[in-house]
């Protein structure tokens, strides 16, 4: 048993070659450690980096329901590539039929509440229920994403559910660049998300969710300011983030 406890982060720590660490967490966790993503570059590249390591990883990705077609096929290349499953986890179909019902399908361009509603059914819940049967959780966080991910931490400890049970959170490519992702990507031919290397007169994608919530952004806007574009002008300094990764409080209906 290896508890989740300042101990085990600092010895963690030690490893600082990123496929070296990957590899310790599976080895000492298994199945009870998991590299979580959403099809962008960084965890596409975990993926590969565990596999090359000699580790069969788990993997998830929560599924909204909303996502582009370009994101299923990518994780059908993933599984058919390192020849392992990715977990799928769907939000409660009760509780999104409710809150269509109550709010309209398109209830995100309502206000800044409704659409942390709609992240929190489709996104946060379904991630709290994959938590519960994990000791580590992998993440994609890097530094260069945003500015509200710059002080973005390589390893965190996160209380989960109303026991508190603490959850090791992990960013083991928090300091690479996106130049030195790509590179790592072309060089192993790792499956790369379509959308992510589109380009169509200086409009590309960075930052992927769903379908309706992210559009591509211009040469000189910042990388999350494609979601939930509709809200750029009423706070230009929003971080964009869903309640994945900065918790937020929030309504069980709003």
């Amino acid at each position: 048993m290896n508890p989740i406890d300042q101990n085990l982060m600092t010895e963690l720590d030690r490893i600082q070659d990123t496929q070296a660490l990957i590899r310790e967490i599976f080895q000492r966790f298994g199945d009870r450690a998991a590299i979580g993503t959403s099809g962008q570059l960084t965890g596409v590249a975990m993926i590969d980096l565990a596999v090359r390591a000699g580790i069969k990883p788990r993997v998830f990705t929560i599924d909204t329901l909303r996502l582009f077609p370009e994101t299923y096929e990518l994780f059908d290349a993933i599984e058919k590539k390192y020849g392992l499953k990715v977990e799928r986890i769907q939000p409660d179909p009760e509780k999104i039929d409710r809150m269509v019902k109550k709010h309209g399908e398109y209830l995100f361009f309502d206000s800044k509440e409704k659409q942390e509603y709609c992240c929190h059914l489709r996104k946060v819940e379904p991630n709290e229920r994959v938590l519960e049967t994990l000791d580590v959780w992998l993440t994609g966080l890097r530094l260069d994403q945003s500015k509200g991910r710059a002080d973005t931490r390589r390893f965190e400890i996160i209380p989960h559910g109303k026991e508190k049970r603490p959850i090791l959170k992990v960013a083991p490519l928090v300091n690479w660049t996106e130049k030195e992702l790509w590179t790592y990507i072309k060089e192993h031919e790792v499956p790369v998300h379509k959308l992510l290397t589109w380009n169509q007169n200086g409009w590309y994608y960075e930052s992927l969710g769903c379908i309706i919530c992210t559009t591509p952004i211009g040469p000189n806007e910042p990388r999350r300011a494609g979601r939930w574009r509709w809200f750029n002008a009423q706070n230009p300094d929003d971080d964009k983030e869903c309640g994945l990764h900065v918790p937020r409080e929030h309504k069980d209906e709003v």
